[in-house]
């Protein structure tokens, strides 16, 4: 999909932002609409790009998927940039000219601190996010690994919820081929982890507009609503966070505390509307709404292992103790 045909007009062109990341939504949901309602063959201009984490690789993964153009020839990009983007498999299942894909890609990874782009698919929800908590919280030498698990499983329980939503209220509202998108890295400069959840289905509002928690008919308070526990919840009459068949509608509450006892955010965008959850600050994208959720997960990793994460779960609805006795 990527070439370097022969380019005889620049009427085609899109300009690639500095930043193509959370840091700056606005110009990241802009590019990849730009990109979205693009047709024939088209030049992307990277000259001015530096940086790429996880969510602007899945947001625009997302949208080549639903593009009607034809063919896309990618101009200046650094080299790093280009190493990342096939370290992070975001060429698979593209047809690419001027780099060996198969050459430069990493098999093995890195599972300890990446998870390369993946599109998840049902029945796939534990076994990524089992590889997202992994990249989260790595694997340091020294910890027992009955320490590890303690904090890994709950973070992969509200991940596996995440997913579990974004797989089933993204295909409601008649958008049967919506698809799931994720990524992670854990940032060695830093010491930051960047994860990323992408679905290009219908979007919080559609899911919510009758929800008595939704205070007025609009995207940003679609995302309020349902950052609220249990708001999205499919389960049945089942309780307890340990049975597989139900979704408890704690994913994307329990994952913004997490970030948050973590020194992080998250960034929640769907409709005209993205939310930073740590200070309240809210966008407009006026421009480029987005058709779906795309949430973006921030934290420091070595702060992980310093919280109570099953603390941050919220409690269990029409749950009773163990003990029981009778007279």
């Amino acid at each position: 999909m990527l070439g370097r045909d022969d380019l005889s007009t620049e009427e085609n062109v899109i300009f690639f932002p500095a930043s193509l990341s959370e840091s700056d939504p606005c110009a990241t949901f802009d590019f990849c609409n730009d990109v979205l309602e693009s047709d024939g063959l088209v030049v992307l201009d990277a000259s001015n790009l530096q940086f790429i984490d996880p969510l602007g690789l899945a947001v625009l993964k997302s949208v080549l998927e639903r593009t009607t153009a034809t063919r896309f020839h990618v101009r200046w990009m650094r080299q790093h940039l280009i190493n990342y983007l096939v370290r992070m498999e975001f060429f698979d299942g593209l047809s690419v000219d001027g780099i060996d894909v198969e050459k430069e890609r990493n098999p093995q990874g890195e599972p300890d601190r990446c998870v390369e782009l993946v599109k998840v698919v049902d029945g796939r929800s534990e076994e990524v996010a089992s590889r997202l908590a992994l990249a989260m919280v790595g694997n340091p030498n020294g910890r027992p690994q009955e320490e590890m698990d303690s904090y890994r499983r709950p973070i992969e329980y509200a991940l596996k919820e995440l997913l579990e939503n974004a797989l089933s209220h993204a295909k409601k509202e008649g958008n049967f081929g919506a698809s799931v998108w994720v990524a992670c890295q854990h940032f060695m400069t830093n010491g930051d982890v960047r994860l990323a959840i992408v679905d290009n289905g219908c979007g919080f509002l559609a899911t919510l507009w009758r929800h008595d928690q939704l205070k007025e008919q609009t995207d940003l308070e679609a995302i309020r609503a349902a950052l609220i526990e249990r708001v999205s919840c499919n389960r049945g009459p089942s309780v307890g966070y340990e049975t597989d068949s139900q979704n408890q509608g704690v994913g994307l509450t329990t994952t913004a505390r997490i970030a948050e006892a973590a020194d992080g955010f998250l960034i929640v965008t769907s409709g005209d509307a993205c939310l930073n959850t740590k200070t309240g600050d809210a966008w407009t994208l006026e421009k480029s709404p987005w058709k779906g959720v795309a949430i973006s997960f921030h934290c420091s990793r070595d702060k992980l292992p310093q919280i109570s994460i099953p603390a941050l779960l919220p409690a269990v609805e029409g749950a009773v103790d163990d003990d029981i006795t009778f007279g």
